[in-house]
């Protein structure tokens, strides 16, 4: 029994050695090999057009006159034709009265520019009652200037206006405003009736 079992050792040890001897005379193992990496992609090489020869048209001679200034408009050509200018639209009301006062065709009046018409009234022969023209009901304006009487002055709305001598009577509707002319002394209006009587 020793005998096989030196066999099998002996066996085993010659494998073994052989192995080795053979490993040796081979040649090594090659190296890991690593994979191989894409170049970078490149674009196609430009390739240019082959050059058309391009037709050779007659050049003419070509005269460029300098600019002419644009004309410039005389004063007689630059003046706007009065027909063509819209007139001044007067407000209404209260507004219109307003605007009057800005451009100076009228001036607050008074107690005492009512008192001048009532004696000029009263000169001439005239009985009048002058109670509810001086009570505070009605404004008073004293007109300056040409004047034109602004819309809607009715009712509550109606004013009284003083003319002097040598003033223009005013344009347009009184509505139920009165003007009282004092070198006359007269009144004029629809309602100069109920206002002066007693």
């Amino acid at each position: 029994m020793l005998l096989p079992a030196a066999v099998l050792v002996l066996t085993l040890i010659l494998g073994a050695a052989a192995s080795l001897r053979f490993s040796a005379d081979s040649d090594p193992p090659p190296a890991p090999v690593a994979e191989a990496v894409p170049e970078a992609i490149q674009p196609p090489d430009v390739v240019e057009a082959p050059s058309v020869p391009q037709p050779q048209l007659p050049v003419e001679s070509v005269t460029v006159e300098p600019e002419r200034p644009a004309p410039q408009a005389t004063v007689a050509e630059a003046v706007v034709p009065e027909a063509a200018i819209p007139e001044f639209v007067v407000p209404e009301g209260r507004a219109g009265l307003i605007e009057a006062l800005r451009r100076g065709e009228l001036r607050p009046g008074s107690q005492a520019d009512i008192a001048r018409w009532a004696t000029a009234a009263r000169a001439s022969g005239q009985s009048i009652e002058t109670e509810r023209l001086t009570g505070g009901a009605m404004d008073v304006f004293v007109i300056e200037k040409d004047f034109m009487v602004p819309g809607r002055l009715t009712g509550a709305h109606a004013v009284i206006f003083v003319l002097d001598a040598g003033r223009p009577f005013p344009r347009g509707d009184l509505g139920h405003s009165l003007v009282l002319d004092v070198p006359s002394g007269s009144c004029i209006g629809v309602t100069c009736g109920i206002m002066l009587s007693r």
